[in-house]
């Protein structure tokens, strides 16, 4: 299945949570921040992979795959802090992580 695909399946699931959790801009971008592990200033896809799974969310893999299409502007395979962390902070909203 290609990305475009899976994009268009999770456009129409109502609430990709499995759980709710409310967080605030901050506190989302500092979860996903403990999450780079080896600290190196980015996220990796197995690293965003496991924040999303902290998040409760039912589809960590898809959630991670298009956090990756929509956020990694320079395609480098890294969700680099600064505008592509932001990048991600707005993607996880649109899906329904956060606001409180």
């Amino acid at each position: 299945m290609g990305r475009l695909q899976l994009q268009l399946i999770m456009s129409t699931e109502p609430n990709p949570k499995g759980v709710e959790i409310s967080l605030t801009r901050e506190q989302l971008k500092q979860t996903f921040m403990n999450y780079d592990t080896n600290k190196d200033g980015k996220l990796s896809w197995d690293e965003l992979k496991s924040a999303f799974k902290y998040l409760k969310s039912r589809f960590p893999i898809i959630r991670t795959e298009l956090a990756f299409h929509k956020c990694d502007k320079d395609e480098n395979g890294y969700i680099d802090y600064g505008k592509e962390m932001d990048s991600l902070v707005a993607y996880a909203e649109e899906c329904g992580f956060t606001i409180t």
